[in-house]
């Protein structure tokens, strides 16, 4: 079953946390990836909208670097988006 193999992958509750956190990354980087490429742009122009450099948008989009929530919404607002948060 999946359950086994996240088992077997991630054998203790550290590893287990440090590929859940990798997996939240990931998803918010496809979000990222997915509205940058909807609207024509490419990372180095993403980049320049929010004065950052076209690899920190790399490593944002495939999960490599966390986020803070002033970057987001700068992100959000070049892609013409809403940043909306929530805990569940």
């Amino acid at each position: 079953s999946f359950e086994e193999f996240l088992k077997e992958q991630y054998p203790t509750k550290k590893s287990r946390k440090k590929a859940d956190e990798r997996f939240h990354r990931l998803a918010l980087g496809y979000e990222i990836y997915s509205a940058r490429k909807k609207r024509g742009l490419t990372q180095k122009e993403l980049a320049q909208k929010i004065e950052t450099t076209q690899s920190e948008i790399a490593r944002i989009e495939s999960g490599e670097q966390n986020v803070t929530a002033d970057k987001l919404n700068k992100i959000a607002n070049s892609l013409k988006g809403k940043l909306k948060i929530s805990l569940v």
